[in-house]
């Protein structure tokens, strides 16, 4: 008999100890939740730059190869944008991330005056003064991805983004003063360094690439005093771009000089090597753009990935808010 009490007794024990167990277990479990979950953004509130946009505007565009001005509602202008800049051939997610990419682009660049002083028009068609255009290359992708984002923007502190973006990173996108040091009073509280996939899916030509420019050439942009043959990067910024390139006693930044060369032939200022051949110098690197802002590559691959367009746009542009200015 006095076993069994023994017995019973520490069968309770047991029990009691499994139960207090549990309760701790799922205690710890609620508190890891709770962390886990994100904090909820404040409501945004519009600036009036915004709230004044109650309904969609009609924009004007000045269309270079014809020398003509037209006058259009922005979602239609926003699907020749669409087109030109990224393509149908885009996963869905990404066609929308660039349509509420270019749609906020296009409303902060209004704000600012537009193109008024080239063309004394609001948009026009060349990426180099405001973002390229097409409306032959408008497909029913295209179409669905910017009505089913229509009006959505990003905002910071309630005011239009300065949405800037560009064609493929390499691994990291780039600072503000890697590319854009001007808008750093405009962009910078959003425009961050953040690793950037599209490795996997970017052309050959963007991922890696050289340019063989003659030392004639770059002795007319450094200036008489340049040695060439000690041509060397001696300043990077966070994402690894040149920011200084040096040649013997004179020396240019990078994005002056791509934009000297031109961005086609320096497709970045990602630039793993500098060699001099003979003649010439070698620059190879990887990337193509700026590097600011979103990567269209990064979005192609992280949209293959399941994400969706509002989770790609918070990679790219931490901080911001998606908001609809217009229904």
């Amino acid at each position: 008999m006095q076993n069994r009490f023994k017995d019973i007794f520490r069968n309770k024990t047991s029990i009691w100890l499994l139960g207090i167990a549990a309760i701790l277990l799922v205690g710890i479990m609620i508190v890891n939740q709770e962390m886990r979950a994100p904090t909820p953004r404040r409501p945004v509130t519009p600036a009036p730059e915004v709230k004044k946009y109650k309904e969609e505007p009609e924009i004007t565009v000045y269309l270079h190869q014809s020398n003509t001005t037209e006058k259009m509602p922005l979602e239609k202008y926003l699907e020749g944008v669409v087109a030109a800049e990224i393509g149908p051939k885009f996963p869905e997610e990404a066609l929308k991330a660039q349509a509420i990419v270019a749609r906020t682009m296009t409303m902060a660049k209004i704000i600012r005056g537009g193109v008024r002083d080239e063309h004394n028009t609001d948009t026009c068609d060349l990426p180099e003064h405001f973002q390229a255009y097409s409306r032959a290359k408008v497909t029913p992708e295209i179409s669905k991805a910017v009505k089913e984002t229509r009006g959505q923007v990003l905002l910071y502190n309630g005011k239009f983004v300065y949405a800037l973006f560009h064609s493929y990173a390499g691994p990291r996108t780039a600072s503000l003063q890697e590319s854009f040091p001007e808008l750093s009073d405009i962009a910078g509280a959003y425009t961050e360094v953040v690793d950037s996939p599209g490795a996997k899916y970017a052309p050959a030509r963007e991922r890696r690439w050289q340019a063989s420019i003659p030392k004639s050439e770059l002795q007319a942009i450094f200036g008489s005093g340049a040695d060439l043959n000690a041509i060397k990067i001696t300043r990077k910024g966070p994402s690894g771009r040149a920011i200084d390139i040096t040649a013997g006693d004179r020396s240019i930044k990078g994005y002056d000089l791509r934009t000297r060369l031109g961005p086609e032939r320096l497709r970045s200022t990602l630039i793993s090597d500098i060699s001099v051949k003979g003649n010439n110098v070698v620059f190879t690197g990887t990337g193509w753009g700026h590097g600011c802002g979103m990567a269209q590559w990064g979005a192609y691959e992280m949209a293959k990935e399941g994400k969706t367009a509002k989770e790609i746009l918070n990679h790219y542009y931490p901080k911001t808010d998606l908001f609809t200015a217009w229904e």
